[in-house]
């Protein structure tokens, strides 16, 4: 019944927008089907509107913290506070006991003349203890990485010896799902540093200039806790081309970006800067003069090895018998990990339905993996598609070879099959 009560009210709010009652209930009645992610975002969107009454401040406050959003979490208590509702400091009880839980932690910093209550998290990793042992394949780009990255943190008098100047960033490019924020955080894990990923969410505000002062607030808070690996995800998104932009939208954002990386005012020493994105095409074209993103690398879909290892970690402790992980993996070229994982859980879900007819608990199987192929397609085939045309039509300066002689590799490879 919940379900239906909740498509109906989403019906209803499509048809009136502006109904803040109809949102509010609708929140409450997402919550009371135990999904915070989805009444959280609907709280938010009350919130940007100034329509929350006060007495919902705490409830959204506890709902943030409970989906780990202590960002949000602190800014749903700030306004309560400032209302006068009671029962903040239980919220706040609530926020300090979400900060101490995964060795993850999340500050939130007001600017001293931010009014409208906005506010920009850093997130803080401080046990990183994913390394390059645990990305599958990818031998060439954590080669990269090592010695751009992690070898001038580990080693300066080397690069000192040999007049070898470090800095500048490193830009993973390349299909969704590929393992790019993985690689990011296996970077910081190889260092030995405290990993934030700022997602790109947290940047972005509809309101005049916030955006900007969440991103240069992210920065600040950063060179506090130096060294530590930043990581920008989504670069396009606050990167986009200038050149690009209609009218002025979009460019301040992009000056933004362009002046913390310069360190203009400010020092990024012991900040180790990696960012992400999937249309480096998209990208200004100052961001990647050197000094800034000038290492592209290219974080291409897992090759055959890798494929299998990533099937059988997916496997885990699942109940499973006579799985032939070697012809999986020959048989899903192109498939990202993310795809891999979506075979996996689609098999689980065959495996399910059976057990539940049945009346027993059958392991997972070859077959139910036939089944789940046959439903499935590699989403990395629009980005490829996509990475032709500016092989063919814009790579002058060779900046996608990688790229290229990916595509080559497959297309031969394609004909000797």
């Amino acid at each position: 019944m919940s379900d239906d009560r909740i498509d109906g009210l989403r019906q209803a709010l499509a048809v009136s927008p502006e109904n803040h009652a109809l949102r509010l209930l609708l929140a409450e009645t997402l919550l009371a089907a135990e999904r915070p992610e989805e009444a959280l975002a609907e709280y938010d969107a009350l919130l940007a509107a100034e329509a929350l009454p006060p007495d919902a401040l705490l409830e959204a406050g506890r709902t943030a913290a409970e989906v780990g959003r202590i960002d949000r979490a602190a800014t749903y208590a700030d306004r309560a506070a400032a209302a006068g509702v009671e029962g903040v400091a239980e919220l706040r009880a609530a926020i300090d006991a979400t900060l101490g839980l995964d060795g993850t932690i999340r500050l939130v910093r007001q600017g001293p003349d931010q009014e409208d209550g906005s506010s920009s998290p850093l997130e803080l990793e401080s046990d990183p203890r994913t390394t390059f042992r645990d990305v599958g394949g990818l031998e060439d780009v954590k080669k990269t990485i090592n010695r751009t990255i992690v070898l001038p943190y580990q080693r300066p008098d080397l690069y000192e010896r040999y007049g070898r100047r470090a800095g500048g960033g490193i830009l993973l490019y390349g299909p969704p799902g590929c393992g790019k924020t993985l690689l990011a955080r296996a970077t910081a894990g190889e260092c030995g540093l405290p990993f934030s990923n700022v997602r790109i969410e947290e940047i972005l505000d509809p309101y005049f200039g916030i955006s900007e002062r969440n991103l240069h607030e992210a920065f600040v808070q950063a060179r506090q806790f130096a060294p530590c690996v930043l990581f920008l995800d989504e670069l396009d998104a606050i990167g986009f081309a200038r050149r690009k932009h209609v009218g002025s939208a979009g460019r301040p954002l992009v000056d933004q970006v362009l002046q913390e990386l310069d360190a203009i005012g400010s020092d990024n020493e012991g900040i180790l800067v990696l960012a992400a994105t999937n249309a480096p095409w998209d990208l200004d074209e100052a961001l990647k003069r050197p000094g800034r993103f000038d290492r592209l690398v290219f974080v291409p879909p897992p090759d055959r090895a890798a494929r299998e290892e990533i099937l059988t970690l997916h496997l885990g402790e699942r109940p499973n018998e006579g799985i032939d992980v070697q012809s999986l993996a020959k048989r899903t070229p192109l498939f990202s990990g993310a795809d891999l994982r979506a075979v996996v859980e689609r098999a689980v879900d065959a495996v399910i339905d059976e057990a539940l007819d049945s009346g027993g608990d059958p392991p997972l199987a070859q077959r139910h993996f036939e089944h789940a192929l046959r439903q499935f397609r590699p989403s990395t085939l629009e980005w490829l598609a996509t990475a032709r045309n500016y092989v063919e039509f814009a790579n002058q300066g060779g900046r996608y070879d990688e790229v290229s002689r990916y595509l080559v590799s497959k297309e031969a490879k394609a004909r000797k099959d």
